[in-house]
């Protein structure tokens, strides 16, 4: 017979695989995809329509690094993250002693303070003593570095030993960050930050000049359409099936797999569209996460709520009775709710979360007009 110009495909999860039904089940929930799919390139297992809307989204976009006029950038890998990393507090106490090291501490963020939108910083801060820096002119930065000299000591060329007990080799100082980051002054302009490792969409506008680790990775462009895209259901999708997979189905952005990702370029005023929506939608973020640390500081003060559960962490999706019920829950039996408390549950219900919870549906419509605008595009 003629050689078929299809082929039967069926993507079956292994906890659905009913081997003795096996050529029924691909009968019933395969799909016909053409043979000339497999060509010489890397194979791309799909339907015949995904591939072809694959193919559609490739060739109407230019890789995200010609439409950026810029390249993914990794964070800061310190070697050592004990000496580099410190609180609000040890920041104050160094600049106390003495101001002038204010110059080398900077705001970070780690891989999971990475939000939709915007970031949530969680209070951190490094000491960025870069290739080169003077520590002499820092001497109370030197000072809290000394404390951990032996862990942040370079191996030399040539150690023999198995067990060396600071950092790797390398043409660094022990005082200095591990690897060297040439682009380090992009980390002060505004930038699209994202993870490394992605179970969501999560790209952030920074406006900031937060540093960030190595599970962070940040493009150095402030371009709001750009920020909707990677952040739309259309480039998830796209990115599902483009991405290496890791461990739990997770997404790895790899710089250079992302510098290829198709971008399409908007009209005028599809792009003035998106930026309103995405502007509105950062402002509305960064209020919504205000009023999240605000009631959980005063379920803490006033409740004794130490650790909220995740009903309490996603507020918003909560009515009046299910908001009541689970702070009444968490105190359990030995801290039972008064009739004030109660009262004041309510009463702050209507003044706080009543609100948010209109902000969320507001977030909802955009996020749909988004969505809608980046298909267009």
């Amino acid at each position: 017979a003629p050689k078929p110009k299809t082929a039967r495909l069926c993507t079956i999860p292994r906890d659905q695989l009913r081997i003795d039904d096996l050529s029924v089940q691909i009968q019933k929930e395969g799909a016909e995809m053409a043979l000339s799919q497999l060509g010489t390139e890397a194979w791309q297992l799909e339907p015949q329509g995904v591939f072809e809307l694959l193919r559609k989204i490739r060739e109407s976009g230019t890789s995200l690094r010609t439409f950026a006029k810029a390249k993914p950038l990794r964070g800061i890998v310190t070697g050592y993250n004990d000496a580099f990393l410190i609180d609000s507090r040890k920041r104050a106490e160094l600049v106390a002693t003495d101001p002038g090291c204010s110059e080398i501490i900077h705001p970070y963020l780690r891989g999971q303070d990475i939000g939709r939108w915007q970031s949530e910083w969680e209070d951190t801060w490094i000491i960025f003593t870069r290739r080169g820096v003077n520590i002499d002119a820092y001497p109370a930065a030197k000072d809290h570095l000394t404390q951990f000299k032996e862990q942040l000591e370079p191996k030399p060329e040539g150690w023999a030993g198995s067990n060396w007990p600071g950092r790797k080799s390398g043409s660094y100082q022990w005082f200095e960050i591990q690897d060297s980051i040439d682009y380090w002054r992009e980390f002060e302009k505004t930038k699209i930050v994202y993870q490394v490792i992605q179970f969501h969409p999560r790209y952030a506008l920074d406006s900031s000049g937060v540093f960030g680790n190595d599970k962070t990775f940040f493009l150095p462009t402030g371009d709001m359409f750009l920020l909707a895209v990677l952040n739309s259901p259309l480039m998830w999708w796209h990115n599902w099936r483009t991405f290496t997979h890791l461990k739990d189905e997770a997404l790895s952005p790899m710089g250079y797999m992302m510098e290829e990702i198709p971008i399409a370029e908007p009209t005028p005023s599809i792009r003035e569209a998106a930026e309103k929506a995405v502007r509105r939608l950062i402002e509305i973020t960064c209020h919504q996460q205000q009023t999240q640390r605000t009631l959980l500081d005063w379920l803490r003060m006033e409740y004794a709520i130490e650790k909220p559960s995740n009903k309490l962490l996603a507020v918003t999706e909560l009515d009046s009775d299910t908001w009541v019920g689970e702070v009444k829950r968490i105190r359990g039996k030995k801290l039972p709710l008064t009739a004030a408390g109660v009262h004041a549950l309510r009463d702050e219900y209507t003044r706080t979360i009543e609100p948010a919870r209109v902000r969320a549906a507001e977030t909802l419509n955009l996020e749909r007009t988004l969505s809608d605008l980046v298909n267009q595009a």
